[in-house]
């Protein structure tokens, strides 16, 4: 199985060997192995950590036409008072083909998601397989495989005044796949829900700076878990940022907010809201060899637990800071950006209690051009 799927991915990176760099001009292939590991002192007493090694490629056909493609491999274990769990392997792989149109004020987009990676988990691989899809942690990879899936999207952007104008929409197809393998009894069949993804922004020079802002909004059909169907809500993401040259780099500052509604588990059960936001702030400074650049982010994690009504619910708030380095270092052909980050914070872990949450983030990107 692994063989077969080890077999799939390579051949849709294919286009990433150095034969296909003969005959793809401007082609691009990156990579950025990462290691994030948080510990999250009692009452929750778990170390989450990840290992991501990804691959991914750009390949220009043409002046209109593009095909990137990527695809990773993972390692992700939790360790708690009781034992510890696993899951390894290869992701799904990413094709994606742009098509642009005039000017490239319309760019159209198609893509696949091959299932090249591990969609059914055992019952103790299953903890460190939904670890790693937390919003709040940010890991690199959330997902080891989630099927076979098709999505279709349009993009149009024009300018407008002194702004410069986009909007964008997308659907996702997805096939159902095995979740989970349990000891005993048939395996649970699960079949996602259609995603409909409708994006906007804008940007637009303000002194010697630029501005930029966007919202995403993405609403989701219902899933079905062995027969039951469930919504776990709408998301909101909202996205401000602002660049400005200094004398000796760029100073860099933004936001992010995303807030998932109110939706259904299984059985009816009702899932509050939570909300997510993170401000960060940067400096790239140049040297006359790598740029080195700081920086500072913020996150809080707001959670509504109990009963959606006002009155019968309360709030719970987590908070993370993370302080970063990361560098460029051009050496011929290739762009290195080695980095690391060290966060501390607390997680929610009941009404009155909150977990001490420190952190380790290192990378290292490798573009090849």
């Amino acid at each position: 199985m692994m063989m077969r799927r080890f077999l799939t991915a390579a051949a849709a990176l294919a286009v990433a060997t150095p034969a296909g760099a003969q005959l793809f001009d401007g082609m691009r292939l990156q990579t950025g192995p990462q290691f994030v590991q948080y510990r999250i002192a009692g009452p929750i007493d778990e170390t989450i950590s990840e290992l991501a090694i990804p691959i991914f490629a750009i390949v220009p056909i043409g002046s209109r036409f593009s095909v990137d493609v990527g695809t990773s491999y993972a390692q992700s274990r939790v360790r708690f008072a009781g034992g510890e769990s696993t899951v390894s392997g290869l992701t799904d792989t990413q094709l994606r083909a742009n098509y642009s149109l005039g000017n490239d004020f319309i760019v159209l987009t198609a893509g696949v998601n091959l299932p090249t990676g591990e969609t059914t988990v055992a019952l103790d691989q299953l903890l460190a397989a939904s670890r790693i899809a937390n919003d709040f942690l940010s890991f690199p990879i959330s997902s080891m495989g989630a099927g076979t899936a098709v999505t279709g999207g349009m993009a149009i952007a024009r300018p407008l005044g002194t702004w410069n104008v986009g909007a964008g929409g997308s659907v996702r197809l997805a096939s159902a796949f095995d979740p989970v393998q349990p000891e005993s009894g048939p395996v649970p069949r699960y079949q996602p829900g259609n995603e409909y993804k409708l994006r906007v922004g804008a940007d637009r020079p303000v002194g010697a700076g630029q501005f930029a802002l966007g919202l995403t909004f993405s609403t989701f059909g219902e899933d079905d878990f062995a027969g039951s169907l469930y919504n776990t809500g709408d998301r909101y993401v909202g996205q401000v940022g602002y660049a400005r040259p200094v004398s000796f780099g760029t100073f860099t500052i933004g936001a992010w907010n995303l807030y998932r509604s109110a939706g259904q588990l299984i059985g009816g059960v009702d899932v509050p809201w939570d909300n997510i936001v993170n401000a960060s702030t940067s400096l790239a400074i140049n040297t006359r060899g790598p740029t080195i650049e700081p920086s500072v982010q913020v996150r809080s994690w707001f959670q509504r637990v109990g009963a959606t009504s006002a009155d019968a619910a309360r709030t719970d708030r987590s908070t993370l800071a993370e302080l970063g380095l990361r560098a460029r270092v051009a050496a011929g052909p290739f762009a290195v950006f080695p980095g690391v980050g060290f966060a501390f914070g607390g997680l929610a872990a009941g009404a009155d209690d909150t977990a001490r949450l420190t952190g380790f983030r290192g990378t290292l990107g490798v573009q090849i051009r």
